[in-house]
């Protein structure tokens, strides 16, 4: 056990403890193979990075090249690493186009013959009368008798005249079919038949049944008669003039589902890098937004074109001419291409509309999908009943339709392939009577602008994705402008306007924040480029309530200054760093890296900043080793120097024994590791490091401390955010504690020991089954000789004590409390200086530390 007693120092229990760990991960490390450290590993080796601090950056047309190629190869990479998404699309659109297709290729069949038979009414009663008698009559009457017994109807002689129990039977109206009559005359026998007209093939079954009875007479009871009810072949209903486009319409609704999902596949990796703060830490990076979004749009591009060929595939299978015979799939490759152009940068548009990549990937693909099929039946309501409507409304239907890239694509397919079969069924020798092969139809132009031709859909194609392009970029470029100005302009005008002439409680502010304030005046004053100045910043929600998180901070931080940041969670510290890095608009105040304000050059501020944020920020479908080649290329170390840069950042994290796995499977102390990396690399004159050491071993903690106190040394400005007191007293040179978005307390770790350290931890061990009367008189021993004492802790028999330090010297505390072990036979006892670690909590958490508080203050 390691344990302080005594003339302990402060801050040696801790430390003490640490090396106990430390001792015991390296005997684990010599016992085994796979562990993360090596026992041949001494610490970092500074001289690979004394080495690449003189690395020269590539700047201008040479830096955009390697941005470009960087970004390609991440989204390759995305798609290439996915391959059971894309495997699904692609059986997707092999399986559900290739079926729908056949199944309305079947559909152009002749429809089928049907067999007429009165057994298809079911059981139906058939009347019949008989006036007379002869040879003839007796033998049509048992003719029909056994006719109608193989067709399991209830047949029922009438007496009397048959009209009129047909008109005045109720249950004749509703189960006769046929009836039948035999009138035997002289020298004739009338056979007279009626049908109910409300049967739409009673007048044929009726003669049917007429016939076979005849022919069984003449024939013999074994004879018969089937009669069938063949259609004739209908005029193909997709090339008449008023129905033209109908087939083509079809065509595109087995395409839809296919095309859609694919579609839908190109907002999964710029939500996902977006909600995970990797895209923002690539364009802190030095990427400007061109250089981000083409690539991508590029690498999206051929993957459809893929997806395109393979469509084209299906063509060819299912045999739909229109699409591939007579180099016509030049054509359909070019309305696909162009349908892409348009589709993805909408995608890149909607994704900024969700928070999640399934979420966005589902939606959009249904958004696409639904958007076909409704603008589908919008467009055949207008054609066939747009006679009805005002001219402007449909003017206006139209003109709405074509901002819709998928209503562009559904009439580019449709019109294509109805123009081509009507020239190909016009071109032969014996056309349909039913086919209209006037001139507009087999010399009309596919390419033309008139209601045949599909000209302008393929211009509004190809304007609208430039325009959609065009405002994605336009978007990314402003939005930070615009949001900065709404906030600090508008709605932060119209709340001081509201405010005014209401008093708010003035808050204290410590000597040494004070100072810091001057300071900053003062460097502004002289307009000197120090790497970190913040004047006056605060940012407020404007929720209900208004959220105040950052309350007029000022600071200044020069190079080669690691300065820490300490706080609770909500205290603030990750709001400003956001803020800092341009993912937040600060609402008053300025904010300066190396002179260029943050809120008016957001560009210019963010190839200087190097950032590790609390979430994981890195790509998990990529390795180690790419993601740190990426961000080299972005920040443009030149190629013959990267893979010597790379392994000089592996191996100042130690992750070059993890650097060619995949990130996914890394732990959440290697991603944090790596993240730090990233933070650390380029030049950045000021790095944020937003809890850095969070799920990382003591090992990993000091071999990151040594990595950052060694960047600090270069020139670089570090400003770390951390709960762990032992990590800001190895790393800060200052630091300051926040509380509800405020600075309460600033200076170096030694400076606020010494302010605000007057104060003794005293802890005693009384034996209390010898002698209980002996607690309630050290009490007394010790509320006398130390008067303003605050007892923090009493509990079977260890009884803690805050003991005002002012009075009292260190060697007097001691004298005091050896005489006290004689009088009150005290096991044992430790006193010493309060640590950084109480400061803080005193500062952090007042309400409860208050009565610690008092002491100090």
């Amino acid at each position: 056990m390691c344990r302080v007693n005594k003339l302990a120092a402060p801050q040696r229990n801790i430390q003490t403890l640490n090396s106990c760990y430390l001792a015991y991960k390296k005997m684990r490390q010599d016992k085994q193979q796979n562990v993360n450290i090596p026992r041949n590993y001494k610490g970092p080796d500074f001289s690979y990075l004394s080495e690449i601090s003189t690395t020269k950056f590539n700047t201008g047309f040479p830096l955009y090249r390697q941005q470009f190629r960087s970004m390609f190869i991440k989204r390759a990479l995305f798609i290439w690493r996915n391959w059971k998404l894309m495997l699904l699309q692609i059986t997707v659109i092999l399986l559900a186009t290739t079926y729908l297709l056949l199944a309305l290729h079947s559909d152009d069949h002749d429809i089928p013959e049907r067999e007429l038979d009165l057994s298809h009414y079911g059981e139906t009663i058939v009347p019949y009368s008989i006036s007379g008698n002869s040879d003839l009559a007796l033998n049509l009457t048992e003719n029909l008798k056994k006719f109608l017994k193989l067709k399991n109807q209830n047949l029922r002689k009438i007496r009397g005249d048959i009209n009129d129990y047909i008109l005045k039977n109720k249950e004749c109206r509703s189960f006769c079919i046929i009836a039948l009559s035999i009138e035997v005359k002289k020298n004739k026998t009338v056979l007279t038949v009626f049908f109910n007209n409300e049967a739409y093939h009673s007048p044929a079954i009726s003669l049917a049944i007429l016939d076979n009875i005849l022919f069984m007479t003449l024939s013999g009871p074994n004879a018969s008669i089937t009669v069938f009810n063949k259609p004739q072949p209908q005029p193909h209903p997709y090339y008449d003039s008023n129905t033209m486009t109908v087939s083509g319409l079809q065509i595109v609704q087995c395409l839809a589902f296919g095309i859609s999902v694919v579609v839908g596949t190109f907002s999964l990796q710029t939500v996902t890098e977006r909600i995970s703060q990797a895209k923002h830490i690539q364009f802190l990076s030095g990427v400007c937004v061109l250089t981000y979004w083409l690539p991508a749009f590029l690498c999206d591009l051929l993957f459809f074109f893929i997806a395109s060929c393979i469509l084209l595939g299906v063509f060819i299978f299912c045999q739909v001419d229109a699409f591939f015979v007579s180099y016509n799939f030049l054509d359909t490759m070019l309305i696909f291409m162009l349908y892409g152009w348009c589709a993805v940068p909408l995608m890149y548009l909607g994704s900024f509309l969700f928070r999640s990549s399934t979420t966005a990937y589902i939606k959009l693909t249904l958004f696409n999908y639904f958007s076909t099929i409704f603008s589908i039946i919008i467009y055949t309501i207008v054609k066939f009943y747009g006679s009805d409507f005002p001219k402007f409304i449909n003017s206006f239907i139209n003109t709405a339709l074509m901002i819709l890239p998928s209503y562009n694509f559904a009439m580019c397919i449709s019109k294509y392939f109805d123009d081509y079969e009507v020239k190909t069924l016009c071109a032969k020798e014996f056309r349909s009577i039913y086919m209209d092969c006037s001139e507009s139809y087999t010399q009309n132009n596919v390419y033309g602008f008139e209601e045949r031709g599909i000209g302008k859909f393929l211009i509004t194609l190809a304007a609208m994705g430039l325009v959609f392009l065009l405002l994605l970029l336009y978007l990314e470029t402003i939005s930070w402008n615009l949001r900065n100005f709404v906030f600090r302009n508008i709605i932060f005008y119209f709340y001081n306007k509201f405010r005014k002439g209401r008093q708010g409680i003035k808050e204290d502010e410590d000597e040494d924040i004070r100072r810091e304030r001057r300071k900053v005046l003062t460097l502004m004053l002289r307009s000197q480029k120090t790497p970190l100045v913040l004047k006056e910043v605060t940012k407020i929600y404007f929720k209900c309530p208004v959220v105040k998180a950052v309350r007029n901070i000022s600071l200044a931080v020069r190079r080669s200054e690691c300065f820490g940041l300490l706080g609770l969670n909500g205290a603030g510290k990750t709001t400003t760093f956001k803020m800092l890095t341009g993912e937040e608009a600060i609402t008053s105040g300025v904010a300066l890296i190396d002179g260029n304000s943050v809120a008016g050059n957001p560009r210019k501020i963010r190839s200087r900043i190097g950032y590790c944020p609390q979430s994981e920020s890195v790509l998990n479908h990529m390795t180690g080793r790419e993601l740190l080649i990426m961000y080299s290329r972005l920040w443009g170390v030149p190629e013959e120097d990267i893979n010597k840069y790379v392994e000089t950042f592996l191996h100042s994290v130690h992750l070059e024994h993890f650097a060619d796995q995949f990130i996914y499977t890394y732990s959440g102390g290697s991603k944090r590791r790596l993240s730090t990396a990233v933070a650390l690399m380029g030049k950045s004159s000021v790095v944020f490091l937003d809890e850095p050491s969070t799920g990382m071993d003591p090992v990993a903690q000091h071999l990151l401390w040594d990595t950052v106190t060694w960047i600090c040394k270069t020139g670089k400005a570090i400003i770390i955010t951390s709960h762990r007191m032992e990590e800001c007293e190895a790393l800060c040179t200052r630091l300051a504690i926040m509380l509800k978005g405020r600075f309460t307390c600033l200076g170096s770790p030694q400076h606020v020991r010494k302010r605000f350290g007057h104060v003794y931890t005293l802890t005693v061990k009384i034996n209390i089954a010898k002698d209980e009367d002996k607690i309630a008189e050290f009490k007394k021993f010790i509320q006398t000789t130390f008067p303003g004492n605050i007892k923090n802790q009493e509990f079977q028999g260890i009884i803690g004590y805050y003991i005002p330090s002012k009075e009292v010297c260190w060697g007097k505390v001691f004298e005091i409390m050896e005489e006290a072990k004689v009088l009150f036979n005290l096991e044992d006892y430790s006193v010493k200086q309060v640590t950084l670690e109480q400061i803080f909590l005193t500062f952090a958490n007042t309400d409860k530390m208050r009565g610690f508080s008092e002491i100090i203050f």
